[in-house]
């Protein structure tokens, strides 16, 4: 099976290594919950998950960003694992709700695949978003995989085929959806809204070099791809960058 534009990338054994010992550091997810902070300064900020993650995934970045004060909220958008669209307009309407009852624009915190859909969110709804962070996204239009995730794509695809029509569709990756988000991902990005692109270079999920979106402001790191969720070194630069985000909202 080909997956047209969709490009192989082979991580080099550094990589690899990196990744495993990412996968055994999960086990920081679990800890004691941190109250939501009052309201203040900080700007709220919205979770975004990676490709089959869900926002659990994404719990202990955010007991690191209420500890700092910022109001942190979950994207509401499941697993991850359908129609980009689909996904983009699912977390527009979460970031409308957390808005409104916020009273004021949100940040956009978003992990991989999470990340490309923050930043999809972002160039639509400006008015909204104050600023954008991602981990390990290919913002650039292009989508080069490792050849366990490109397996775990085939799986869906063929779900998909079957009827679960809630799981990503092939064309979604290689067809006419697929071209229409790589071109929104390529058009300018809104000049008011801060963008952050946090990569590392130790990635066996993507291609790193997706990640470096002209756009943005280029953070990396010796962390890894799955290893950007728990990450106590990469944490903190996303506190750092939110605080930058909130005196500048102020």
């Amino acid at each position: 099976m080909t997956l047209g534009p969709v490009t192989d990338y082979v991580p080099d054994a550094a990589a690899r290594q990196a990744e495993l010992r990412a996968y055994r550091g999960l086990v920081r997810l679990f800890g004691r919950a941190v109250r939501q902070p009052p309201g203040g300064s900080p700007v709220p900020v919205i979770l975004v998950p990676g490709f089959i993650s869900g926002d659990v995934s994404l719990a202990m970045l955010a007991r690191t960003l209420r500890r700092a004060g910022h109001r942190t909220f979950r994207s509401e958008i499941g697993a991850n694992l359908g129609c980009t669209d689909a996904m983009v307009e699912r977390l527009i309407r979460r970031i409308e709700r957390v808005a409104a009852e916020e009273g004021r624009p949100v940040t956009l915190v978003g992990h991989s695949r999470g990340g490309m859909i923050v930043k999809l969110a972002a160039i639509r709804r400006p008015d909204l978003v104050a600023g954008i962070v991602v981990l390990s996204a290919p913002v650039t239009g292009t989508l080069s995989i490792a050849a366990h995730v490109r397996k775990q794509l085939e799986l869906l695809f063929r779900l998909n085929r079957r009827g679960l029509r809630a799981v990503i569709a092939e064309d979604c990756v290689t067809g006419e959806c697929a071209d229409r988000v790589a071109a929104e991902l390529m058009a300018p990005f809104p000049s008011d809204v801060a963008f952050t692109s946090v990569y590392t270079r130790f990635d066996a999920i993507i291609d790193w070099q997706t990640c470096l979106d002209p756009a943005a402001e280029l953070v990396e790191v010796d962390s890894s791809h799955t290893g950007m969720a728990t990450d106590p070194a990469v944490h903190r630069i996303v506190a750092g960058r939110l605080a930058v985000i909130s005196d500048r909202a102020a």
